[in-house]
């Protein structure tokens, strides 16, 4: 994959000595790279900054579970670790949600959840867990940019399956078996997809499944905005589908559900025999959640949901106001209007520039942190990814900077 770092593109020099070489290979993602290069940019001119990059979202952690961090905090249990695989009542909960939410049955909480510092950090465990160095993963182009960065970080190569943009970001069932060797060992996946917002059919998850099952892979399914669907669409996760239970390792978030972005606490869900040994790189990594994460975790969890009703609610009219207004500028930018997630990949019509520059420019020209694509994978260049998750005046903000910035182009 060609050089995605936008900390490099500006012109920043890394250190190569003392630095393993895979390291090396690896780079931020240039989500957060942009965020790092928004706050020096404030920081040096002044000037403020509209940010359409990172997800998050803008609403606060619901009363309820403010209400329940209140109360961990007087608790002498919320200071010290808690068990490795997470709180007891926290998994149990947990295996709860995805028998309602996914009707799968005989979950086994202590054995077959571990709770984790985020989804990210389920992912990454996942990954070093089922991969030897050299082997291949499949990831759809686009998609998340940290999956990326995680396959290599782990000795593994990134295998990217095109998808089709016209109609709405479409998987080939073909292109999957195109790409599949005697090194392949897994298939990872956003559902609905970040960047894209594309949403997986049914038809989708069980070509996928069929194709885990043919060539003995392991799938691998962030299901972090699985909540957040608009237009009538399901989610279907593989892991409902009792022959290949065994073979799924479902990534789970209370980031984006709850606005607890900064509490890092995820989930993975998975046969207890690939738990096992996901514990072992969890304790490496982090030994255990933070308590007082946990803890937010099982107020969200046992609380009503009516929080994520309304929130759902703000962010669709957030789609319709960003379509809206990209709409406006069709001249300059054309897209698939999502289905799930809360953000749009743009295909940008200004020719000679790269997305690595064009939101370079973007952000020091018309003060908009915007993702540059090829973050995303080689079928992502081309493109920028806009987040909906921000206030609908910061939508209205950016936009009108947008559009000053796009007539003197």
């Amino acid at each position: 994959m060609e050089k995605h770092s936008v900390i490099e593109a500006s012109g920043h020099k890394f250190r190569t000595n003392n630095i393993s070489s895979r390291v090396q290979k690896i780079v931020i993602s240039p989500i957060k790279e942009m965020s790092i290069l928004a706050d020096e940019f404030m920081e040096k001119t002044g000037n403020d900054v509209i940010s359409f990059g990172q997800g998050i979202p803008h609403f606060d952690t619901p009363e309820y579970i403010k209400e329940g961090i209140i109360t961990a905090l007087k608790e002498i249990s919320t200071a010290k670790y808690t068990l490795e695989p997470g709180m007891t009542e926290l998994r149990e909960l947990i295996a709860e949600f995805l028998k309602s939410s996914r009707n799968i049955k005989n979950i086994d909480a202590k054995k077959e959840i571990m709770v984790t510092a985020g989804c990210q950090e389920a992912v990454a465990c996942s990954i070093a867990t089922v991969i030897d160095e050299g082997d291949e993963v499949l990831l759809f182009s686009p998609d998340y940019a940290s999956h990326i960065e995680q396959i290599i970080q782990f000795g593994g190569v990134p295998i990217f399956v095109s998808l089709e943009e016209k109609n709405g970001w479409i998987l080939k069932i073909k292109e999957i078996n195109q790409k599949i060797t005697d090194r392949t060992k897994a298939i990872i996946f956003s559902n609905p997809s970040n960047p894209t917002g594309a949403v997986l059919t049914e038809k989708e998850i069980n070509e996928i499944a069929g194709v885990a099952k043919k060539h003995n892979l392991i799938i691998i399914a962030d299901e972090t905005y699985d909540f957040l669907l608009y237009d009538g669409k399901k989610h279907l996760s593989p892991s409902s589908l009792e022959d290949i239970r065994d073979r799924v390792i479902l990534c789970g978030s209370f980031s984006k559900k709850y606005a607890l972005t900064g509490y890092r606490v995820g989930y993975a869900f998975s046969d207890s025999g690939i738990i096992d040994h996901m514990l072992k790189v969890h304790d490496a990594i982090a030994i255990c959640a933070p308590a007082i994460s946990q803890k937010a975790a099982i107020s969200a969890l046992s609380g009503s949901q009516d929080s994520v009703v309304n929130f759902v609610e703000k962010l669709t009219s957030n789609r319709e106001l960003m379509c809206k207004k990209l709409d406006e500028m069709k001249n300059l930018f054309e897209y698939q209007k999502p289905f799930g997630a809360y953000y749009i990949l743009v295909k940008y019509k200004i020719p000679e520039i790269d997305s690595l520059n064009l939101a370079l420019k973007i952000l020091y020209e018309a003060h908009v942190i915007t993702i540059p694509g090829i973050a995303f994978g080689p079928t992502g260049e081309g493109h920028i990814r806009f987040s909906f998750a921000c206030h609908p005046k910061e939508i209205e903000e950016g936009f009108k900077r947008l559009k000053k910035w796009a007539d003197n182009l």
